[in-house]
């Protein structure tokens, strides 16, 4: 069984969906499908700035990670954190455009006209693993 995260990145590299789980006040499971990246040994999700689960990290930055294949899988565990940056908003953006082969429009909007580079709409969500499982 792989012990890092560096372990895991090629499985990683393959898949494209995974399920997020953050937090919530009353300290009740939110469960979530993400497309998500990731590199230097952290996790990245994009969403928007309003969701459920960006506002639960803000209150409780204990989150979740998971994802599989039929044969494989990866959970976890780790601490979740807003990115606020601009120009770290800008990367970990096109690296998820990238990775997800996104066509964008000429107002930088995807296929459901979400507006991916407007950081007053969108955010990134990092995490930093705590805990790493493999099978």
């Amino acid at each position: 069984m792989p012990k890092s995260f560096n372990d895991v990145t090629d499985f990683m590299e393959r898949q494209h969906i995974a399920s997020f789980a953050t937090v919530d006040v009353n300290r009740k499971p939110h469960v979530v499908p993400v497309w998500f990246t990731h590199d230097d040994g952290k996790v990245f999700v994009q969403t928007d700035r309003n969701s459920v689960k960006v506002r639960n990290i803000k209150k409780n930055s204990n989150v979740a990670i998971a994802i599989y294949s039929a044969e494989e899988a990866v959970t976890i565990r780790g601490e979740g954190r807003v990115i606020e940056d601009q120009g770290e908003f800008g990367r970990r953006t096109q690296q998820h455009v990238k990775k997800h082969n996104l066509k964008l429009d000429e107002q930088g909007r995807d296929s459901m006209g979400i507006p991916l580079y407007n950081s007053r709409i969108q955010c990134v969500v990092e995490v930093t693993p705590k805990k790493v499982m493999f099978w």
